[in-house]
């Protein structure tokens, strides 16, 4: 069997596709935007795909639980129900000072944990930004945030000992501390003693 004559003095040619001739290194990656290389014009967002794996909504428990906690101290309840798409529940709670209290405590509560979901039944997606290793639970921590953060319980949890003996001997800053580091849990800013972010998965 002959599979035809040797190529000729200039050799086979240069190589298909572009490659351009080898460096000292030898053949590099093909050039942006040939086959397989590139961004797919046709491909989701990043958050959007991340989204879809976890089932996840695309509203926020941070949002949801600000909405949630600071305006119920001006006596304004279910403007968080309103934000997940609970329009009727929102109303309800609205009108009735968000159950006189009582529904706006276990919101708080569910919140802190959580549990609550959007309109169509997905979970509120939790802070994603990582630093260092995580290793405190953050649904913990907040939960103790709104319940006991007065005392500084929450700054015990983190194992800022100072902070928290500080915390509770000025009753959670006059209650100004308290709100601000139950917001910074919430929204994921709040870091333990060692610096990293907390966990929330």
């Amino acid at each position: 069997m002959s599979y035809g004559s040797p190529p000729g003095p200039g050799g086979y040619g240069q190589p298909p596709g572009g490659y351009g001739p080898p460096g000292p290194g030898g053949y590099g990656p093909p050039p942006a935007g040939s086959y397989g290389y590139g961004h797919n014009p046709y491909a989701a967002p990043v958050f959007d795909q991340s989204l879809a794996i976890t089932g996840e909504s695309e509203k926020t428990r941070a949002t949801a639980f600000v909405l949630a906690y600071v305006p119920a101290m001006f006596l304004i309840s279910g403007i968080d129900r309103f934000y997940r798409g609970q329009v009727l529940l929102g109303i309800l709670k609205l009108l009735t000072l968000g159950g006189f209290g009582l529904w706006t405590l276990i919101d708080w509560v569910l919140l802190a944990v959580g549990e609550p979901k959007d309109s169509d039944g997905r979970p509120l997606s939790m802070p994603r930004e990582v630093v260092g290793t995580p290793t405190v639970n953050g649904n913990h921590v907040l939960l103790a945030g709104v319940l006991a953060g007065t005392f500084g319980v929450d700054r015990f949890m983190l194992g800022q000992t100072g902070l928290g003996i500080l915390k509770l001997i000025t009753c959670g800053g006059f209650g100004l501390w308290h709100v601000i580091d139950v917001i910074l849990c919430a929204t994921g800013s709040l870091r333990d003693a060692q610096g990293n972010s907390l966990r929330w998965r």
